[in-house]
Formats: structure tokens, sequence, C-alpha cells
């Protein structure tokens, strides 16, 4: 009786196996079938010389309007395939392929690389994000990037690239219109109620994507500082260079066309959405009524809670919004910052990353009614610019880890780890306005006075809320 059981046991193991090759051929050829596309991705405006300078996007924007990345291999899909299915639908998707199983026994779900033997499991999703704050454009950048025949801003970002390598999204706030058709901030005459105009040369995007950037918000105070035209003309820069981008509109009326109110990036099999706003606005003036209403982010409670639940609505695992918000070279924090984060966090934001004071201001996380804890980065200062202060030159990269999980029989995403990784800008081997971390196991082992000042007002101001990030 025991021989007979033991044959029977490996029956059974045999029929799963080749069930299981089945299994993994018909997904693999699905995908192929469904469609056979899959890998044709649009390609942006830009130049082929172009892409050969300084790389082509990591992320494009599919069909479906999810960014997904174009340098992905058979066997990462594969991967990525095997982690989208779920024990409730059995549903493997990807760029619009679709295919439908029923009744797929654990033994399947094993051979497929993430199903373990209990149903408490981690799917083997996780990503690493890194945000950064206020990438500005301002006068002493211009000047300091000058070079024959234009302008080159790589030195600015060289120190940083390496650990952008590391990340799988980086995103950050670009203070700066790109309009060709204006001055740009170092040839304008006089400012404008005071406040610069902001504007640089289209030019530095090539430093950006050089060093490793997917993601640009341009919702901020110097959005309209040059018309519906400067917004028009930056957007349409950003979009020739492949940017993801999210904060400011074409001027449509259809609805339908103006563009996202969201991004969403499939990161290693989670979904990943950049939402951004601001509260304030330098030069409302400049735009017409109905210009307003369409072409930029306000941050509005209503609009803000509808676009949250839309993109979870669409997929989002995970929600990062940014907002511009309040008081210019100060620690403080006001009213307004304080209450709409709570806001933010109750409406369903996963992260909370906030900029305009150019300076860094403390972290929290913010407990919501749930019990859910979301962290709140209130200001992240700049993260390039010619700022003169020590406050206005002390930055970081926060540096997110996230991870995939099935849970009770339902699929979540957290936040793993959060940490930060010290950055001071500053003048290195005669460049001017080089972001630096200050960990020289980061930066190639170079050390200062100035990095390790740096260091310790940074790391009293995140006073022990998330850590600090030393590397591998």
């Amino acid at each position: 009786m025991r021989h007979i059981n033991k044959k029977r046991s490996r029956l059974g193991e045999n029929l799963s196996r080749i069930v299981a090759y089945v299994l993994v051929t018909v997904l693999v050829a699905g995908c192929f079938f469904y469609n056979l596309n899959f890998y044709s991705v649009p390609v942006h405006a830009a130049t082929n010389e172009k892409d050969t300078e300084i790389g082509k996007p990591r992320y494009v924007r599919d069909t479906d309007g999810i960014w997904r990345r174009t340098d992905e291999d058979l066997s990462q899909l594969f991967t990525k395939i095997s982690r989208n299915i779920k024990y409730s639908a059995y549903t493997v998707s990807y760029n619009n392929a679709s295919i439908e199983f029923n009744r797929i026994g654990r033994d399947m779900l094993r051979f497929a690389g993430n199903a373990r033997d209990t149903m408490d499991q981690e799917l083997g999703c996780s990503a690493v994000c890194m945000f950064v704050g206020d990438i500005m454009c301002l006068k002493g950048q211009q000047y300091a990037a000058e070079v024959k025949g234009g302008y080159d801003f790589w030195p600015s970002y060289s120190y940083v690239a390496e650990q952008f390598k590391t990340a799988d999204l980086v995103c950050g706030n670009l203070e700066t219109l790109l309009s060709e058709s204006n001055p740009i901030t170092k040839n304008q005459v006089n400012a404008a109620n005071g406040q610069p105009q902001c504007n640089g040369p289209v030019v530095i995007l090539d430093a950006l994507r050089k060093a490793g950037i997917d993601m640009l918000v341009t919702a901020n105070n110097h959005t309209c500082d040059w018309g519906a035209q400067g917004i028009t003309e930056t957007k349409t820069h950003l979009d020739e260079y492949g940017f993801a981008n999210v904060g400011t509109h074409y001027y449509k009326k259809d609805e339908k066309k103006q563009g996202e109110r969201f991004s969403i990036f499939d990161v290693n099999g989670i979904d990943v959405a950049v939402l951004s706003y601001t509260h304030i606005i330098n030069q409302r003036g400049k735009l017409n009524s109905s210009e307003t209403a369409i072409m930029f982010h306000q941050f509005d409670r209503e609009v803000v809670q509808k676009d949250i639940n839309d993109a979870k609505e669409k997929g989002a695992d995970f929600v990062v919004v940014y907002c511009h918000w309040g008081i210019e070279n100060t620690e403080s924090l006001n009213s307004a910052q304080t209450e709409d984060s709570k806001f933010l966090a109750e409406a369903g934001a996963d992260l909370i990353i906030g900029s305009h004071p150019h300076c860094l201001q403390s972290c929290k996380y913010i407990k919501t009614d749930s019990g859910k804890k979301v962290l709140c980065m209130f200001s992240m200062g700049n993260f390039c610019s010619s700022m003169g202060r020590d406050i206005n030159n002390d930055t970081i990269i926060l540096r997110v880890e996230l991870k995939k999980t099935f849970m009770k029989n339902k699929l979540s995403v957290k936040m793993s780890n959060a940490s930060y990784i010290p950055c001071r800008v500053c003048k290195i081997d005669g460049h001017s306005n080089v972001v630096v971390p200050t960990n020289k196991k980061l930066n190639g082992g170079y050390t200062s006075d100035t990095l390790s000042a740096a260091e310790k007002r940074i790391s009293k101001i995140m006073n022990g809320v998330i850590p600090e990030y030393k590397g591998q």
C-alpha cells in the first residue's frame, strides 16, 4: 500500500509539473499573441542624435496611459507577469494583453515563482523610488553653466547620478519654465513685482535626463511667470525629451484632451502614482480665467480628493503627492502645511512631499483615523540652485523602498523603508552649484568641512524620524 501511495504521489507531482510548464508557455505566448507589439513604445520627438548623447528615457507612456520601462528583457517580463497573478481573479495583464485563468492550483502559482504554502506571503515585487526638491535654474546657475556655444548643466548633477542609478524611479520638482520665446532669467532686465521670472535654457533637460531623473512635477509658484505661452512651451519640451510630467496642461477646452491629472508608473510590478499641486502662484494675472482653470493644478481639496480616487481607480498601488506650499527661507511650518497634510493623508496619499520654502523643513509620520501612517516631508528644500545661504544649499534625496504583499486575501503595497541621503550644493572641481552627497561612500570619496557641517545640520532637522541612508 505504501508503494502504491508513493507511485500516486510521484504521478501527481509529475502531472503538476507538466501542467505548470503548459501554464508558463500559455502565459508567455498569450502576451505575444494578444499584443504582438508590447515592446513597441512611443518615441519622443527628440532626435536620435540627442538620444545617443544622453540616453533614452527609462519610461515611456504606454497606450493605456501607464508609464513603463523600456529596458526590460523577456525574463523580466515573465517575472512581472507571474507577480501580477492574483489569487482572486487569476488575471495576468501586460500592455493591454489580458489572459484569465480559473481554478489555478497552488502548484501552478508556486511554479510561477511567487506562491508559497501560505497565503500570507511576499510576492517578490519591490521597488526603490527617489524624490528630490526644487530643481531651479536661476541667474547664477545660468552664468555658471555657460560654455562656448551654449550651456552645460551636467556638472551640477554628476555627483548624484550614481545614486539615481540605484533607484527604479526618480522624481523632482522643476521650478523653472523652459520658454524659448521669452528671455531666460539672466537676460531679463527687471523682475516682475519684485519676483524673478524663472526661465531657463531647454538644454538643462539634457543634464537631468543624463543624471537619471524620470519624472518632473511642474505645479509651483513660477508656473505662470510667462503666461500660457511659457507653460505650453515648457510642457512641449518636457514631452519632446520624454519626461513624464504632471502639474500643467496645454490649453484645451475639451477636458478629455487636456492631459493627465496624475502619472502612474509601473515600477517593477508596483503601480506608483505621482500628483502635483500648488498653493501659491506669483503671476496669476498673466492667465485669463479660462486658462487659469485649465493650465495648472491649483490646490483644491475637492479636486485633489477626486484625483487621488481616480488614480486608485486606475490601479495605483501607492500615491505620491507633491505639494508646493509654506513660507520661503524658514524652517517653520504654517497652518496650511499642517492642516492640508492631514487632509492629504486622510484623502489617500501614501507619501507627501513639500516644496517652495527653498530650505529643508521637518518631516513626520501622520497617523490617519484608520491607523495608517503617512510620511510627510514638509519641505525637501532646493535640490539645485545658486541661492547663497546654508539653508538654501542643504538638501536631501529621499529614498523609499516599496514592497507588494498578499495578506489576508488582499494585495497591498507598503513602504517597507524610508531614508534620506544628505547632500550639499557647493563648488567642487571648479564647478559651482554642484549637488554632492555628504557621505564619502556615496560621492566617490570626497570629504570637506562644508559637507560635514551640512550633514550635521540636516541630521538635526530630520530629527531621527527617518534614518540617513549610508549605502548597502
